[in-house]
């Protein structure tokens, strides 16, 4: 199933999920995005229309690792006939030369392990918000996962529920942790192998059991 179809999904589910929780057009509107939001979580686990909103961007941040390692070189040599040679250039070398490398090596995948990366950053940088070190963290661990497997199981739900349960501590915004749960669940439920439209289906017990539903 297309990514705007689960987005679309999520939506419907996490509308019906906020006006459970409380029936005003302003937590139904909130409860419709986050719905449709976390509808997308489960495919962070692939190179698909979730992965692709949320990563940073893989040309400019080769751009970035680039100029920085050019920049690097440059102050090296300016170093060296000014002031001589000092054992740090060697270091400094080494560290500008790596991110040249990297900058042709780095892939979708691992521009999604950065941005989680970047996010548990953010998470510290914001008086320690643990809500945020888990968003960050659940999103490095969807870029090292095989497509449809832990991200789409009731235990990547159970975390993902988890982190929705922290954040609504920390930002208490009506119908967050059930339009959350929905929106993720609708993922799961239309991955179903029943339905006409999907050759795979879902492992709901990954790891314990690898049936596909």
């Amino acid at each position: 199933m297309k990514g705007s179809s689960h987005a679309l999904i999520g939506v419907t589910a996490g509308a019906i999920a906020g006006y459970q929780v409380q029936p005003d057009v302003y937590t139904i509107a909130v409860a419709s995005v986050i719905g449709g939001v976390s509808a997308l979580v489960p495919d962070l686990d692939t190179n698909g229309l979730a992965t692709n909103r949320i990563t940073l961007s893989k040309q400019i941040t080769q751009w970035l690792m680039q100029l920085v390692g050019a920049g690097i070189l440059v102050a090296i040599v300016y170093q060296y006939f000014t002031t001589g040679f000092a054992p740090s250039i060697l270091l400094y070398a080494g560290i500008g030369l790596l991110l040249f490398i990297v900058s042709r090596l780095i892939t979708q995948r691992r521009m999604l392990t950065l941005t989680g990366v970047m996010v548990m950053w953010l998470g510290i940088v914001m008086h320690q918000s643990i809500g945020i070190l888990l968003v960050g963290s659940y999103i490095v661990i969807a870029s090292f996962l095989p497509h449809r497997s832990y991200t789409h199981s009731l235990l990547g739900l159970a975390f993902y529920a988890f982190i929705l349960n922290q954040l609504q501590q920390e930002w208490p915004i009506d119908g967050l942790l059930a339009a959350g749960i929905a929106g993720y669940g609708s993922h799961l439920i239309a991955d179903m192998k029943l339905l006409p439209m999907n050759r795979r289906g879902v492992k709901w017990f990954a790891p314990i059991w690898n049936k596909e539903w």
